[in-house]
C-alpha cells in the first residue's frame, strides 16, 4: 500500500465494459503463471490479451458476465475477478456452468480480505443467476491457491492432462 495512511478500498462491479480496465493486472498474473508452470510456461509467456478478452466477451452474449475491481482511489486497481454463467452441454442435458474466470489480486494488497469478498461475492452472483455447477480451473503450479478456493467449497476434481504440442 502507498503512503502512511491506506485509502479505503471500493469494490465496484460490473460487465464487458470493465474489461479493458484489467488488463495490466491480467498481464501481470500471465506472467505469474508463466514462472510457475514448470511445463507450459510459453503458453503464459504467449497468451495475449485481445483472444481472453474475446472470449470474456463471447461468455458476455450467450451467457452473463460480472467483472468486479477493486479500487483504491479513483484510477488505481488493486485487484480484479472475472466470473461467467454460461450453459454447457453435459451427460445429462444441458447446464448452468458459473466460473471464476480469472482473478488477481497485486501483492501489495494480498491478505487483506479482498479475495475473499471476491470470492462471497462470486458464489452470491453463480446463486442469483441459477447456476447448478460452480467451478474454476487452477494452473498447474499455483496450487497454493486451492486452499483459498477450499473456503468457497470449491475442491479439486479431476487432473487435466495436455500434450504440449497441441496448445490449443
Amino acid at each position: 500500500m502507498n503512503g502512511d495512511s491506506p485509502e479505503p478500498l471500493k469494490f465496484v462491479e460490473g460487465g464487458a465494459e470493465f474489461l479493458d480496465r484489467i488488463e495490466p493486472l491480467w498481464k501481470q498474473q500471465t506472467a505469474l503463471h508463466a514462472k510457475k508452470s514448470l511445463r507450459f510456461a510459453e503458453h503464459f509467456t504467449t497468451a495475449n490479451f485481445s483472444d481472453r478478452k474475446r472470449v470474456f466477451e463471447q461468455k458476455a452474449r450467450t451467457g452473463s458476465l460480472l467483472v468486479v475491481l477493486a479500487m483504491v482511489g479513483p484510477d488505481e486497481i488493486a485487484g480484479y475477478t472475472v466470473c461467467s454463467v454460461c450453459e454447457e452441454l453435459s451427460d445429462l442435458g444441458t447446464c448452468k456452468v458459473g466460473e471464476i474466470d480469472s482473478m488477481f489480486i497485486l501483492e501489495s494488497y494480498r491478505r487483506l480480505g479482498i479475495g475473499r469478498k471476491f470470492l462471497v461475492r462470486s458464489i452470491e452472483w453463480f446463486e442469483q443467476n441459477r447456476a447448478e455447477k460452480v467451478i474454476a480451473l487452477i494452473a498447474v503450479g499455483n496450487e497454493e491457491v486451492l486452499e483459498f478456493y477450499e473456503l468457497a467449497g470449491l475442491l479439486p476434481r479431476a487432473i487435466l492432462l495436455q500434450r504440449k504440442d497441441s496448445m490449443h
